[in-house]
């Protein structure tokens, strides 16, 4: 008993409880602008993607255009007829991730006051707030990501528990948003390069694969086809139709119906290929995202990318670049970019009466968002001056992509845990704008990976720039540092123990969470 009485001495005193003051400043406001969030702009915020969430919540099917895992968070909130519930819950999931950033970051060897600072952008970032605030996926698909992450990252080798809970955090993400499933793949092969027990790696090959082949089954069953939508195509060939010159590509004739007529140099965004009426593809007979259509946009969109690479890696790049231009533009167009703004009204119900409906029957009442203030107006002036600026997320992307190179030449505890967190972060952003296009919205899921990667790497290069200053040698040594004390641990039944010759990597740490006097265990 003396040792559980000094591990909870350690736990509360005071020194340890100062150590936190700096992370539990920002939670208290971040908390207090979603409650202004809350009482500013009732019920909630709408976009165009949501009417379909809120369709496919109240008849439950796979939504051909984009995955239905958010329709399913909202079917089990549906009973309460509450749009409110349904961002407070949002609301309260943005502030578990900031936490979340925080004990991994102290779990990684951060001090507090880094750690703080690594979940600032996630805390109180006006954007993500506003878009906490929309009937949209990205706040449900981010924490899935976040959860997976902790499961993977909190110990060094990671129990069979852990590893069932980070496959199923995975799968419901693949079934949240189309990024989701090549992100589930990417944490897999980082998983495979770590070697994990056998039994750790087929728990979480299940929990993984199972639902989402049992959702891709049941896609297959209502509309034809294996896959988590059947859009891909359709979006694929909206990104190509941005570049795509059909004199050089030179397409057989079944695909040259697709060929936009406008000049290169005057295309217009991705998005006005799927849904403007005059796009090539609305002069193709048949819905939008027929099968059929799907398949024939799908095979102009590979051949536009076999013909003119260096095109399609130019219109991705420029698309990526528009991350760290600016935070808000009119683009797609401004009727897309106002819907990230506190006080935009309630768009148009305009011939769209069994959209609205729908959300009528959902909430038992009015859905229209409703300004209340002084709130309201408070909330415009704080996403007009508490937004992280555009090219701070490139600083922090390259800090962290720079402290994994870093990572794997001298501090290895560190390495496998940036590469994931960097890794996800860049592909969170590359990806939308590689298949589809780049829109504001898909920026904010980032910031967990963005700054707790940076922090990371900063302490990465501090204790790489302590070893050069000791003339320690800094290629091939991995072994443990004197703040990383190295200690055998205890498996977990069915795993195999760490051998003595084998890098460790993951960095969990033994002794106290720096700044704060809490044992790790």
């Amino acid at each position: 008993m003396p040792g559980l009485r000094g591990r909870f001495a350690g736990l509360w005193n005071v020194r340890a409880a100062r150590g936190h003051v700096p992370f539990l400043v920002l939670l208290v406001a971040a908390t207090a602008v979603r409650l202004a969030a809350m009482t500013g702009c009732r019920p909630a915020l709408w976009f165009n993607d949501s009417y379909e969430y809120v369709a496919g919540a109240l008849r439950p099917e796979p939504y051909v255009v984009r995955p239905s895992g958010y329709s399913f968070f909202l079917r089990v909130l549906e009973p309460f007829h509450s749009f409110e519930l349904v961002v407070l819950l949002q609301h309260a999931l943005g502030l578990a991730i900031g936490v979340a950033v925080y004990a991994l970051l102290l779990r990684l060897g951060a001090p507090a006051w880094a750690a703080a600072i690594g979940a600032a952008p996630q805390l109180l970032d006006a954007y993500q707030i506003e878009l906490e605030h929309l009937v949209l996926s990205e706040t449900v698909f981010t924490a899935l990501l976040m959860t997976a992450v902790l499961c993977l990252l909190w110990r060094r080798s990671i129990s069979v528990p852990a590893a069932a809970v980070a496959g199923i955090a995975l799968a419901l993400a693949a079934v949240t948003r189309s990024v989701g499933l090549p992100l589930a793949l990417a944490a897999t092969i980082w998983l495979l390069a770590r070697r994990p027990a056998w039994r750790s790696m087929a728990a979480f090959g299940l929990t993984l694969a199972v639902p989402v082949l049992a959702y891709c089954s049941w896609h297959r069953a209502e509309h034809g086809g294996f896959a988590t939508s059947g859009s891909t195509g359709v979006f694929l060939y909206s990104r190509t139709a941005t570049f795509a010159d059909c004199a050089v590509m030179k397409p057989p004739a079944e695909l040259r119906p697709l060929c936009p007529t406008e000049p290169t140099d005057q295309r217009n965004p991705p998005s006005d290929y799927i849904w403007h009426g005059d796009s090539p593809l609305a002069g193709v007979p048949g819905p939008i995202f027929d099968p059929a259509k799907e398949e024939l946009a799908r095979d102009f969109a590979v051949h536009a990318v076999l013909a003119q690479p260096l095109d399609y890696l130019d219109v991705v790049g420029r698309d990526f670049m528009r991350t760290f231009e600016s935070r808000l533009e009119d683009y797609p167009s401004r009727s897309v970019a106002e819907r990230y703004l506190f006080g935009s009204p309630t768009p148009s119900m305009t011939r769209k009466d069994r959209e609205a409906a729908d959300l009528r029957a959902y909430e038992h009442g009015e859905f229209a968002t409703t300004a209340h203030e002084p709130m309201a107006g408070w909330l415009v002036t704080y996403q007009r001056h508490a937004a992280l600026p555009a090219p701070a997320l490139g600083l922090l992307l390259a800090l962290g992509l720079v402290g994994t190179a870093c990572a794997f030449l001298r501090v290895r505890s560190l390495a496998a845990p940036l590469l994931l967190l960097s890794g996800l972060a860049t592909l969170t952003l590359l990806l939308p704008p590689a298949t589809a296009g780049f829109d504001y919205r898909y920026v904010p899921p980032a910031f967990p990976f963005l700054g707790a990667a940076a922090v990371a790497a900063g302490l990465c290069l501090v204790r790489l720039v302590g070893l050069v200053g000791r003339g320690g040698s800094v290629v091939g040594d991995t072994t443990a540092q004197p703040d990383e004390p190295a200690r055998p641990e205890r498996p977990t039944p069915g795993e195999e123990p760490t051998r003595p010759d084998e890098p460790v990597d993951g960095g969990a740490r033994t002794g106290p969470i720096p700044g704060t006097g809490i044992p790790v265990s």
